[in-house]
């Protein structure tokens, strides 16, 4: 009913509360009652007697409302979930395929308190930034899970740039830095067979408006800080982001796994940096040769080996 009232609305025209009751089939307290809760979610709305209601103006609320309108997607988005707080949306997301949710399906949250990043750390998530998750059902081994993570953060990256102006580098597997600093970070779990993917969900952390924790400031930024300390739209963001996943995804399902891993170039500077990997209680030193197509890193180490990275912590030397 939220949405349909806010179709209504109109930023420069008044609505009659008996036009908006006659189309939704409501009565005019039905009507006032719903133009409360807008207002109590941000909406600013004027009513001025005889003349009906206007739309002044919105939230930078990422509302199911507000990210669908004009949403020009065909699978991504299509179902959108928004919660005020929330464990993790990951942790959510999950409880929701046992459900058989659609693919595609986003869950937002407010604020997270038990936001995570990979191994378990923790991801500070207060409010003011976008908190989301990604439902998706992807026909693809399990082997090109990487993929998934590419996918979703070049997108990001993408979007980033589009809206701002700076264009961020992705760090593999899985952050976006900003002058060095952490902007964005993706977190892919999955349940997996040996040749198939059951699901996967998509977790993406990004620092818009919100404040940064003292304890990561050092490491950490937001948008709005590299946007010359100016609030960036977390609802025009998320659905560039969306849309650009959108089109992607088909491209990976499709197999095209050249075109996002060249994709994924285009926003990474790794090649031919010397690196420190650490996974599976070793550590490896050498210079990155190449991505292959399964996203993995191929390093040369000083020994003469080339090695195939699946997963770990990267450092730059």
């Amino acid at each position: 009913m939220k949405e349909k009232i806010l179709q209504l609305l109109n930023e420069n025209n008044y609505t009659s509360g008996e036009q908006i009751a006659k189309q939704l089939r409501l009565s005019r307290t039905a009507v006032w009652k719903q133009i409360q809760n807008l207002k109590k979610n941000g909406y600013k709305i004027e009513a001025v007697k005889n003349r009906g209601y206007k739309l002044i103006s919105k939230p930078d609320t990422p509302f199911p409302e507000e990210i669908k309108y004009d949403l020009q997607t065909k699978i991504i988005g299509k179902k959108i979930i928004y919660l005020n707080i929330v464990d993790s949306t990951n942790s959510y997301a999950k409880k929701l395929i046992r459900k058989n949710i659609d693919e595609g399906t986003v869950v937002i949250a407010e604020v997270q308190t038990k936001g995570r990043g990979r191994k378990n750390r923790k991801w500070f998530s207060p409010e003011g930034g976008l908190w989301f998750s990604i439902i998706l059902y992807p026909n693809i081994p399990p082997y090109h899970s990487m993929l998934v993570t590419m996918t979703v953060s070049t997108s990001i990256a993408y979007a980033v740039k589009k809206t701002i102006g700076v264009k961020p580098v992705i760090k593999w597997p899985n952050d976006l830095l900003i002058n060095n600093k952490k902007v964005c970070g993706v977190l892919t779990e999955l349940d997996a067979e040996m040749d198939k993917i059951n699901y996967c969900v998509v977790g993406v952390g990004i620092n818009v408006n919100n404040e940064i924790n003292d304890e990561i400031k050092d490491i950490a930024t937001s948008l709005c800080v590299e946007n010359n300390d100016t609030p960036v739209s977390r609802v025009e963001l998320l659905k560039q982001i969306l849309c650009e996943f959108d089109k992607n995804y088909h491209r990976l399902k499709q197999g095209d796994n050249i075109y996002i891993r060249d994709l994924w170039f285009s926003f990474s500077n790794i090649i031919g940096k010397k690196i420190r990997v650490m996974f599976q209680n070793n550590v490896v030193e050498g210079i990155v040769s190449d991505v292959d197509d399964m996203g993995c890193l191929i390093v040369n180490t000083s020994k003469g080996d080339i090695i195939r990275i699946v997963t770990g912590d990267v450092s730059y030397l």
